[in-house]
């Protein structure tokens, strides 16, 4: 019996050993883990459909034009909006060159959308601000200027036409 003890034994040992192992790991039946999650909306903006303006009036008329445009982003709530004159720098007026030197004022009028109540006058280089965020894409237009020169204006100048300029829009998130 001597023999047989100490092999059992040992048999024991090594099955307690074993089992005791096999229990750890069948006990652990569901684990967790964590992840921080983190979006960032980088803020972008863009201005669309802005056309070219025309304005040919008739003697005794205002020389007028809207055009309807799209402002669109992301990442802010507000924007502001510049309107100047290239070449003309800050301040100074909205001028169209005609033939020789003589050149030709005009009035920008602003309206973050496409009715409602009077544009804003917009001051060159001046930046039109707390404009409410329509849209995150360009699917409709939701803005619009406007071009003015009164017939007084016009008139007197009117054979030194072609007048010729070009509006500089900016928009920027706020």
């Amino acid at each position: 019996m001597k023999i047989i003890a100490p092999k059992l034994l040992a048999s024991l040992a090594a099955a307690g050993l074993a089992f005791g192992f096999a229990t750890t790991a069948l006990s652990q039946v569901s684990d967790s883990a964590q992840s921080m999650i983190t979006l960032t909306v980088n803020e972008f903006i863009v201005i669309e459909d802005v056309d070219n303006i025309n304005l040919n009036p008739s003697p005794g008329q205002d020389a007028q034009q809207t055009d309807f445009f799209c402002v669109a982003g992301s990442g802010f709530s507000t924007f502001s909006i510049t309107f100047e004159g290239v070449g003309t720098g800050t301040g100074s007026p909205f001028l169209l060159q005609g033939m020789g030197s003589t050149t030709l004022g005009y009035q920008v009028n602003f309206l973050n959308a496409t009715s409602g109540p009077a544009p804003t006058a917009a001051m060159p280089g001046i930046p039109i601000t707390n404009n409410t965020l329509q849209a995150s894409n360009c699917a409709d237009n939701n803005a619009l200027f406007n071009i003015l020169i009164p017939s007084f204006q016009w008139e007197p100048v009117a054979g030194m036409a072609p007048f010729m300029g070009t509006l500089m829009i900016t928009v920027e998130s706020e």
